[in-house]
């Protein structure tokens, strides 16, 4: 197996030698990557590039490297925009990544992003949490509505996204995308067997339908007829 962690170290110093901090995380961190993984690393680069921000696909020694480059003004942009959206990949990274640069700007990253997961996200709000009631509400109704083979399939794992987000974020707990949401459902309370209908590898309709209804009447139910979005002005 692949040393992917000496391989990240070698990639920094051939591209980022300056970098003031470096951390490797995904698979790669966690000791689940196999040949074909990717390695992700994020950098932060010293104050003369406070500015800088980007993400760049390319590949070292034949692996497929994912770097994400930020100067300090811009990561902490960055860590904000995910942890105002319940989604702190670059929390996640950092905290529960491996440091390939250790000093004390390193050390303050990661104290900063573990008390930040921890945390959990911000309460939802109303107005939020009703567009999402209505998203899976609208859903839920296709799903019972819908006879075509192939659309069903596709508004099935529709819905179960929209209620994976929406029981997440309703429990205080943040959310991801793709495997990670996935992750973070199996990490806390499956309250509603939402996890478990994946881990199954059963297509069953009822038994989605039933955790999406039960997650629904546990924000406050059903809603379609009756909700606004916007302003809507007294007209004569």
């Amino acid at each position: 197996m692949t040393d992917f962690v000496g391989r990240a170290h070698s990639f920094v110093a051939a591209n980022y030698p300056q970098a003031d901090a470096v951390f490797l995380g995904g698979s790669a961190a966690s000791g689940e990557a196999t040949e074909s993984s990717d390695l992700d690393i994020l950098v932060l680069l010293p104050d003369e590039w406070s500015s800088t921000s980007f993400v760049e696909t390319t590949t070292y020694e034949g692996q497929l490297v994912e770097a994400f480059v930020y100067g300090r003004d811009a990561l902490r942009s960055w860590l904000e925009k995910g942890r105002d959206e319940s989604r702190p990949v670059l929390d996640r990274l950092i905290a529960h990544g491996v440091s390939l640069v250790e000093g004390e700007i390193a050390e303050d990253l990661v104290a900063s992003s573990r008390r930040v997961l921890d945390a959990g996200p911000a309460p939802i709000d109303a107005e939020q949490l009703n567009r999402r009631r209505y998203s899976l509400s609208a859903l839920v109704d296709d799903i019972a509505d819908t006879e075509d083979p192939g659309l069903r399939d596709v508004v099935l794992w529709a819905a179960w996204k929209e209620a994976a987000e929406l029981a997440l974020l309703s429990s205080g707990c943040w959310f991801g995308t793709g495997k990670w949401l996935l992750r973070e459902l199996r990490a806390h309370s499956d309250s509603f067997g939402l996890a478990a209908w994946v881990d199954r590898g059963e297509s069953d309709d009822d038994a989605l339908l039933e955790s999406c209804r039960s997650l629904l009447d546990s924000v406050g139910g059903h809603l379609q007829a009756g909700y606004v979005r916007g302003e809507k002005p007294h007209l004569p």
